[in-house]
């Protein structure tokens, strides 16, 4: 069972490394466009370390018996980047809908933001061997606290923001910043404790010991 998701970690690498080439070029094809603004979003640079938590995965997988701790603590960081990618883009389609401002999501956008989100999901909750401590709670708060201090600190030279609740011009600084701040602090960590919580549930862990023990077979 471990080589099967070895290889469907695989194959995810690829399609990421696809739609983040296909989601260059779109984004190159419809509006002035500047590189370092690209790689500056979160969801570019979260997909890039899913990219390669993916294929450390597969490789690990593909020819050692168990994950050691580190590496399982690292899939519960890279997939909780990569689920809020995908909650906050679904939440900001949801409310151009509302407002009337149509937000286009080319084919790139939906692997990177829906599809790859859900199996790094799926992955972390079905496959066997994984046993990341709560103690990881507090690492997912550190690459996201770096990006926001370069964000802003970028953003002063550049005059852009990657997104609206980040930009001075858009939101009241510092009670209104500091209350999105907490939103964000909120979100990442409830969901990578949901998801510790979620992956320690009976049901799961009997189906994770069925797949390990056909595994020593």
């Amino acid at each position: 069972m471990r080589r099967i998701f070895g290889a469907a970690r695989l194959l995810a690498a690829l399609t990421g490394v696809v739609a983040l080439v296909g989601d260059f070029n779109y984004t190159l094809g419809t509006s002035p466009f500047a590189i370092g603004n690209f790689f500056s979003y979160f969801t570019v640079q979260s997909m890039i370390l899913g990219i390669a938590v993916f294929i450390l995965a597969a490789v690990n997988a593909l020819r050692q018996p168990v994950d050691p701790l580190w590496l399982d603590m690292v899939r519960l960081i890279a997939t909780t980047f990569m689920v809020v990618s995908g909650i906050v883009f679904g939440f900001i389609l949801v409310e151009g809908t509302l407002r009337g401002i149509p937000v286009w999501s080319p084919w790139s956008s939906q692997i990177l933001h829906f599809w790859l989100p859900g199996f790094a999901l799926l992955d972390w909750l079905f496959a066997p061997g994984r046993d990341a401590p709560w103690k990881t709670i507090p690492w997912v708060l550190v690459f996201p606290s770096v990006w926001v201090v370069f964000t802003m600190i970028r953003g002063t030279f550049v005059y852009w923001y990657p997104y609206f609740f980040l930009d001075p011009a858009i939101v009241e600084i510092p009670f209104e910043f500091g209350l999105y701040l907490c939103a964000i602090i909120a979100i990442f960590t409830g969901i990578t404790a949901l998801l510790l919580a979620i992956s320690r549930l009976p049901r799961l862990e009997h189906l994770r010991e069925r797949w390990g023990r056909r595994r020593l077979r």
